[in-house]
């Protein structure tokens, strides 16, 4: 998030910058020979800022993009180029000042009898009818500016651990992990209603498109609602199994690899591997399993907006008796871009009652019906901050499984809720996908 607000900062300045070379460069060759070649070193200086600015916005944009950093040194070099964007912006701001207070001047001086006083007050802030002067102080930020970026270069050549200075010890990459159908229903709290209702649509519909067979539901909610626990519920419905003669769940991702996903369904309805790696193939292997029959497809956080893509991956559904496909997403973009029945399933948060019985279960699992008042006081409070996201509540119910000093969970609720670094580090990575696909106004 610091490295978007830093890069439009600078990106902002950086369109401030380039007007002002491109005016100061048609206008210093009708410059006066006296102080040109002063004029000419600050303009190269700004120049070089200039140059510099830019290297600096698109290695923050790339950093904000497409990198999830999580080396130190990297942190620390990202960290000093925000600092120096917001300088850069800070510098460009200080030249703008001038540049308004010399426009200032010259309509003050449109009187005659001011025009003494506009001489005497402009002297030093410009060059000619079209160039405001680089002043000093400028001229020195500006080469401070680039000096303190040629010493973060200097650091990032110098000061990078290579192979000879030893093995990299890898950390598993958890924003992999895969979800599955496994689900432990009486641990479930408050989505009893939403799968009676997702179950009577699904089996309520024989195809609601008279050109397909086939039929899609989107189950939309943020990260950390239970989507995919509710996606669970109904694949396992006593009902949805024996209706269906064919069931898959595929966790897709970010990722919406056509191969991989198709390779995943045949390996799930067939629970053999399946070593095919071409479309034409794969889809050919997956006509032959689910031709005329019902099928049951569940696609887990799905990302995808393409539409040719979705196709192409429905295509071989074409061929059964009846396809319901439910997809989970974060995104509405997505569910509107599947969906064929008239609205999506939006999933609504816990209710408090919901809320509080997860909580006692997570947290007061050695005693909940005598458990203290005092920690029964904080915990409601705790949960009240948890907003009926059942996520959050389990993670902050865990960490108070077996604390029972007043303290540590006063310190819960003033605390880690805004501060989720630790409690919070196994979610980050889906947090972190949310974020990246944002539009940048939403960021």
């Amino acid at each position: 998030m610091a490295g978007l607000l830093a890069s439009l900062a600078i990106r902002k300045a950086l369109e401030k910058l380039s007007s002002y070379l491109a005016a100061s460069l048609s206008a210093s060759s009708s410059s006066p020979t006296s102080g040109r070649a002063r004029q000419e070193k600050d303009l190269e200086d700004l120049r070089m800022l200039e140059r510099t600015m830019r290297r600096i916005h698109a290695t923050l944009h790339d950093a904000e993009q497409h990198w999830n950093i999580r080396e130190e040194s990297t942190k620390l070099r990202l960290k000093e180029l925000k600092d120096l964007a917001y300088y850069a912006e800070d510098v460009v701001d200080a030249y703008e000042m001038n540049r308004q207070k010399v426009e200032a001047l010259k309509a003050f001086a449109g009187a005659a009898n001011h025009k003494r006083k506009y001489q005497q007050e402009s002297e030093g802030l410009f060059c000619d009818s079209h160039t405001v002067a680089i002043t000093d102080e400028l001229a020195i930020k500006t080469r401070k500016l680039i000096e303190r970026f040629d010493e973060i270069k200097y650091y990032s050549d110098n000061f990078t651990l290579s192979e000879n200075d030893g093995e990299i010890r890898l950390t598993p990459d958890i924003s992999g992990l895969q979800t599955s159908s496994v689900v432990f229903e009486n641990s479930i709290v408050g989505r009893v209603k939403d799968k009676n209702n997702i179950v009577e649509k699904l089996l309520s519909k024989r195809g609601d498109n008279l050109a397909s067979p086939v039929s899609v539901m989107a189950i939309v909610g943020m990260e950390g609602l239970g989507k995919t626990t509710l996606a669970q519920l109904v694949y396992n419905h006593p009902e949805v199994c024996e209706y269906f003669d064919v069931h898959a769940w595929v966790c897709v991702s970010e990722q919406f690899d056509i191969n991989n996903i198709t390779q995943s369904i045949i390996v799930a309805v067939t629970k053999e591997k399946c070593d095919l790696s071409e479309i034409p193939n794969l889809q050919e292997r997956l006509v032959e399993e689910i031709k005329q029959k019902k099928v049951l497809l569940m696609l887990d956080d799905v990302w995808n907006e393409r539409r040719d893509c979705w196709d192409l991956l429905c295509m071989p559904m074409n061929t059964t008796k009846l396809c319901m496909i439910v997809v989970t997403t974060r995104s509405e973009k997505v569910a509107k871009l599947v969906q064929t029945m008239p609205n999506f399933y939006s999933l609504e948060s816990l209710s408090f009652d919901e809320s509080w019985l997860l909580f006692r279960q997570v947290a007061l699992t050695v005693n909940q019906e005598n458990a203290p008042p005092n920690l029964v006081e904080i915990g409601k409070a705790i949960v009240k901050k948890c907003k009926g996201l059942p996520l959050a509540i389990k993670r902050i119910g865990s960490m108070l499984r077996y604390e029972t000093d007043e303290q540590s969970w006063l310190e819960v609720l003033e605390n880690v809720l805004w501060d989720m670094d630790q409690p919070w580090n196994e979610v980050s990575p889906s947090l972190e996908l949310s974020y990246r696909h944002m539009p940048v106004y939403l960021k």
